[in-house]
């Protein structure tokens, strides 16, 4: 996996986790525009990375043990805002778990609130892979124009962005790791104490309104955290093509965190 490192001379540490299906390309300008007030790490995942096309995705903790290290080994362990888009808070849920790292803002945007199913069978399992994982493996991962198109409606974003964002290079083996790694594994949410978390959705698409399904079930269970629901907006349209209003939102929500620091 590569780190694409900007705005060095900034004192504030964010970093950046794309969605699933994507490469960092997707979010790189709005990168480089928050680089002027943020010292932003952008992550490439092995097997997304149009610069390391040889490479493969392993697992959700294979990629956030190595951010995880990354981040203790050249910035003592200390994040002041993480950011993860769609399949990006999985690794971004993986690295709340991580105790010897202080992240003080967490923003999860158009977060799955559903895990996957627990299957024991290995035959089930590769059914269930063959089924689930195939069909986003075509969708986004081989996407032809009239697929893009399909997307863009159910994303509420517009075919251009959508074609901007996808990556269509990545091997059905990194595909099938995605979705294989998380299988069985239940999302530990009792990690949103360990920062100041937001849950953001954008609505304008039919995907971000199922991602959310569970939300009030999340918030009867009494963990901490604060939603924004964006109606004219679709799933990731803020990193993705409304840059100063991610960065305002961005630094609503910083400001939020640091508030809660300064009382503690």
């Amino acid at each position: 996996m590569k780190y694409f490192e900007f705005g060095r001379e900034n004192e504030e540490l964010m970093v950046l986790l794309h969605g699933g299906g994507t490469s960092y390309l997707g979010v790189l300008p709005t990168a480089k525009k928050i680089a002027e007030k943020y010292h932003v790490i952008l992550v490439a995942y092995d097997g997304f990375n149009p610069s390391e096309p040889e490479t493969e995705f392993r697992s959700v903790a294979w990629e956030a043990r190595g951010l995880e290290d990354y981040i203790i080994a050249n910035y003592g362990g200390r994040v002041d805002i993480l950011y993860g888009l769609s399949y990006g808070c999985r690794t971004l849920m993986q690295v709340l778990e991580d105790n010897r790292l202080q992240i003080t803002t967490t923003i999860a945007d158009g977060m799955s609130l559903r895990d996957y199913p627990d299957i024991k069978s290995e035959a089930l399992k590769e059914l269930y892979l063959f089924f689930f994982t195939w069909t986003f493996f075509v969708v986004m991962g081989r996407a032809g124009k009239l697929r893009k198109r399909f997307l863009a409606k159910i994303t509420g974003r517009s075919i251009e962005e959508a074609d901007r964002i996808l990556y269509t290079k990545a091997s059905w083996r990194s595909w099938k790791n995605q979705d294989e790694c998380l299988i069985g594994k239940k999302t530990d949410y009792s990690a949103f104490a360990h920062t100041d978390m937001h849950i953001w959705y954008g609505i304008k698409g039919t995907v971000d309104k199922k991602l959310s399904a569970n939300l009030d079930e999340l918030k009867a269970k009494g963990y901490p955290f604060t939603c924004r629901i964006f109606e004219d907006m679709g799933h990731g349209g803020l990193v993705g093509e409304n840059t100063e209003q991610f960065i305002e939102e961005v630094d609503k929500a910083h400001r939020h965190a640091r508030k809660k620091e300064e009382k503690a």
